[in-house]
C-alpha cells in the first residue's frame, strides 16, 4: 500500500489539514504535542475505523462532525476512503462512509467499510469494528508508546498475530477444525453404535409376528366367504322387498284417486246446482229484455227533420232573439231620451231650448219600430218553443231506439251465456257419472293395496334379520382386518427399525474410519506442514532481525534472535539478557529491527503490502548520533518505496526526501508545505 493523499477535517487538533504524500522517505517534524501523531492516527482511522479508541477522543472539541479522507494505491490500483464522525446527544460515533474503487463508488457502514478495506489489503483478520488491525500494527505502524511493548506479548498471542500476518493461520485453523471434526465423528460413531443395539431381538419379534400374520390371513379369508353368502341373502330379500314396495307404490295412488273422485263428485254436483240457478236467473233477464223491446218499439218518429238540423235551427232562433232583444232595448233607450228632452226643454249638448213638437215625428217612428221588433220577438219565441218540443220528442225517440238496441244486445249475450252454461251443465253431469264409475274401480284396487302392504311388511322383517347377520359378519371381518393391519404395521415398524439400526451400524463404522484418518493422519500432517512453513519463516525472520540489529547496535558482544514462538532473545557474551534491562537506545533498536524484519516478510504474502509502506513513530528514541547514521543505512537497505517518519528529532532531516512541518497555534494544528531535505 502507498498513501497518496490524506485530508483531516476536525480530527483531534486539526481543523483542516491536507497532505499529499510523495514516494521515498517523508518526515513529519514538529514539537512534542504539535499534532504529528494525529496524522498517523488519521491514517489508521481512515483504513480501519475507531477500533479501541472512542469517538470523543478523535473529534475536535466543540465540533459536531469531522471527516478523514485518504487516497491510496494497492498493487497499481487507486482507492479513496472517507470516514465520518458525528456528535449526537453528547456522544461521538461513526456514521456511514464511502469507498471509491477502480470500478465503483460504495456507501458503506463503518463495519462494512472495514471489511472491504481488509479484503483490499488481503489482511487475514476478522472485520470487528471495535478491534485494531494487529497486522497493520505489527507490520506497518506501531504508535511510539506501543513500539517496545509488542516485544513482551505472550508467545501464543504473538504467534497467533504472526500466523495471520504470514497467512499461515489456515494450517492451524484446518488442524483445529479437523480435531473438532474427529471428535464430532467419534461422538457420532459412538451414538450410532448405541443405536444399532437390539437388532437380534427385533428379528425374533419379526418371526413371531409373521406367524400371527399368517393366522389372521386365514381367519380373514373365512370371514370374507361368510360375508359373500350374507350379502347374497340380503340382496335376495331386498329384491323381494322392492317388488312388494313397487306394487304398493303403484297402488298407493288408488286411495288418493278415490278421495279425489269423491271430492270431484261432490264439488261437481254443487257446481250443477249453481249452474241451474244461474240459468234460471238468465232466463228471467231474457224475458225482461224482450218486454222492454216490445214497449220501446211502439214509439213513432216525431218529425223527418234530423235532430242535428233541429238543434242548428234552435241556435239560429236563439241568436235572432238575442239580436231582437238588443234592438228593442236600444229603441226603448232612444224613446227615453226623447221623453227627457221634451220634459227639460234644453239640449244637453248646446243647452239651447227645444220644442216638444220637434220630436213627435221621431218618437212616432221609434214607437212603430219598437212595436215591429216586439212582434218579431214574440213570433221567434213561439217558433223556439215549438222547435224545442220537437227536439225533446226526437231525443226521447232516439233514446228509445238506443234502449231497444241495448236490450237486443243484452238478449244476445244472455242467450250466448245460457248456451255456455247449459253446455257446462251437460259436461258436469258427465263428470259426475265418470267419477262414480272410477270410484267403483278404485275400491277394488284399495283391497289389492292392503294385501301388497302386508307383503312389504313381511319382507322388511326378513330384510332386517338378513342385514343384522351381514353387519355382524362385517364387524368380525373389520376386527380381523384390524388385527392383521396391526400385525403388518408392527412388522413395518420393526423392519424400519432394523433397517435404521443396520444403517446406523454401517454409518458408525464409516464414521469411525474417517475419525481414525483425521486424528491419526490428517491432523499430524497439517501440523507438520505448519511447523515446517513456520520454521522456514522463522529462520528467515531471525536472519533479518539479526542483520538490522547488528547495523543499529555496534556491539559485537550483543546478539539477537528469535525462538520458535518468534520471541526476541538478546544475548551478551553468551548469556541471555532480558530486553527490559537494555538501555533505551538498545530497546528501540530491538523493536525497530523486529518491525523491519516483520515488514519485509509481510510484503511477500499480502497484496496490500507488496507496494510496501513503513510508518515509524519516533523510531530513534534514545539513539546516539552514531545510531542515527545507522538508521539511514538500514532504511537504504530495506528499500521501502514509501517511509513516513514522525519525529521531533531534527537530526533525521538529513536523510528525509521531504519534510512536512506540523505546527500548533493555540489549540489548532496545521501542516506546512513540504520542503526538500538538504
Amino acid at each position: 500500500m502507498i498513501i497518496r493523499e490524506l485530508e483531516l477535517t476536525n480530527f483531534r487538533s486539526h481543523p483542516h489539514s491536507t497532505i499529499r504524500f510523495p514516494g521515498g522517505r517523508t518526515l513529519l517534524e514538529g514539537d512534542i504535542g504539535s499534532g504529528k501523531s494525529s496524522v498517523l492516527m488519521a491514517v489508521e482511522f481512515a483504513l480501519f475505523g475507531l477500533g479501541t479508541d472512542s469517538g470523543n477522543s478523535v473529534l475536535k472539541l466543540g465540533e459536531e462532525k469531522g471527516e478523514v479522507r485518504m487516497v491510496f494505491d494497492v498493487d497499481g490500483s487507486e482507492y479513496e476512503v472517507k470516514r465520518r464522525l458525528l456528535r449526537k446527544s453528547g456522544r461521538v460515533q461513526q456514521v456511514d462512509g464511502e469507498l471509491r474503487t477502480p470500478g465503483e463508488m460504495l456507501n458503506l457502514s463503518p463495519s462494512e467499510l472495514k471489511e472491504k478495506v481488509l479484503e483490499i489489503l488481503e489482511f487475514n483478520e476478522v472485520p470487528d469494528p471495535k478491534a485494531q488491525s494487529w497486522i497493520y500494527r505489527y507490520a506497518i505502524y506501531t504508535p511510539q508508546e506501543e513500539m517496545k511493548s509488542i516485544l513482551s506479548f505472550a508467545p501464543e498471542q504473538r504467534l497467533q498475530i504472526l500466523r495471520r500476518a504470514f497467512r499461515i493461520e489456515d494450517y492451524k485453523t484446518a488442524a483445529s477444525n479437523a480435531e473438532d471434526a474427529a471428535k464430532s465423528l467419534r461422538l457420532d460413531a459412538s451414538r450410532l453404535e448405541g443405536m444399532s443395539e437390539g437388532i437380534d431381538g427385533l428379528r425374533d419379534q419379526t418371526e413371531r409376528l409373521q406367524q400371527d400374520e399368517e393366522k389372521h390371513r386365514k381367519d380373514l379369508e373365512g370371514l370374507e366367504e361368510a360375508e359373500t353368502v350374507a350379502e347374497h341373502a340380503v340382496q335376495a330379500v331386498k329384491a323381494e322387498h322392492e317388488d312388494a314396495q313397487k306394487k304398493e307404490l303403484s297402488l298407493q295412488s288408488s286411495k288418493t284417486e278415490k278421495e279425489y273422485y269423491e271430492r270431484l263428485e261432490k264439488e261437481t254436483e254443487e257446481d250443477v246446482e249453481e249452474l241451474k240457478e244461474d240459468i234460471k236467473v238468465l232466463q228471467g233477464r231474457l224475458l225482461k229484455a224482450e218486454a222492454a223491446i216490445s214497449e220501446a218499439g211502439g214509439k213513432r218518429v216525431p218529425t223527418t227533420i234530423p235532430l242535428g238540423e233541429l238543434k242548428r235551427r234552435e241556435r239560429s232562433l236563439d241568436a235572432r232573439m238575442r239580436k231582437l232583444t238588443g234592438m228593442k232595448a236600444a229603441t226603448d233607450s232612444k224613446l227615453a231620451d226623447y221623453k227627457s228632452l221634451t220634459e227639460s226643454g234644453l239640449c244637453p249638448v248646446c243647452e239651447r231650448p227645444v220644442e216638444a213638437h220637434d220630436f213627435d215625428e221621431k218618437r212616432s217612428v221609434k214607437q212603430a219600430e219598437r212595436e215591429h221588433i216586439s212582434g218579431e220577438l214574440e213570433e221567434a219565441e213561439r217558433e223556439l218553443e215549438e222547435l224545442r218540443k220537437k227536439i225533446e220528442e226526437m231525443a226521447e225517440y232516439q233514446e228509445a231506439k238506443k234502449e231497444v238496441a241495448s236490450n237486443r244486445a243484452e238478449m244476445s249475450r244472455i242467450r250466448e251465456e245460457l248456451d255456455k252454461k247449459e253446455a257446462s251443465l251437460r259436461k258436469l253431469e258427465k263428470r259426475v257419472a265418470f267419477a262414480k264409475d272410477n270410484m267403483k274401480q278404485l275400491g277394488e284396487k284399495i283391497l289389492e293395496l292392503k294385501r301388497a302392504t302386508e307383503q312389504k311388511i313381511a319382507a322388511e322383517k326378513k330384510l332386517e334379520h338378513a342385514e343384522v347377520a351381514l353387519r355382524r359378519t362385517r364387524e368380525s371381518l373389520i376386527k380381523s382386518k384390524g388385527k392383521l393391519e396391526e400385525v403388518q404395521k408392527r412388522l413395518t415398524e420393526i423392519a424400519i427399525q432394523i433397517v435404521a439400526k443396520e444403517d446406523a451400524s454401517n454409518k458408525g463404522r464409516r464414521l469411525k474410519e474417517k475419525e481414525i484418518w483425521l486424528a491419526d493422519y490428517f491432523v499430524p500432517t497439517v501440523k507438520a506442514i505448519e511447523k515446517s512453513v513456520l520454521a522456514t519463516i522463522n529462520q528467515e525472520f531471525d536472519s533479518m532481525f539479526k542483520r538490522w540489529f547488528g547495523m543499529l547496535v555496534a556491539d559485537p558482544e550483543k546478539e539477537v534472535g528469535v525462538d520458535e514462538d518468534f520471541t526476541p532473545i538478546v544475548t551478551q557474551g553468551g548469556y541471555e539478557q532480558d530486553v527490559k534491562y537494555l538501555s533505551g537506545g538498545e530497546r528501540t533498536s530491538v523493536a525497530l529491527a523486529y518491525r523491519l524484519a516483520l515488514n519485509l516478510l509481510a510484503q511477500r504474502v499480502s497484496a496490500g503490502m507488496r507496494s510496501n509502506l513503513l510508518i515509524l513513530d519516533e523510531p530513534t528514541d534514545g539513539f546516539s548520533k552514531e545510531q542515527l547514521g545507522s538508521v539511514r543505512e538500514v532504511l537504504d537497505e530495506v528499500g521501502c518505496p514509501q517511509v513516513i517518519i514522525v519525529s521531533h528529532d531534527k537530526e533525521l532531516e538529513s536523510f528525509a526526501d521531504q519534510i512536512f512541518r506540523v505546527v500548533k497555534i493555540g489549540n489548532e494544528s496545521s501542516v506546512a508545505v513540504p520542503t526538500s531535505s538538504a
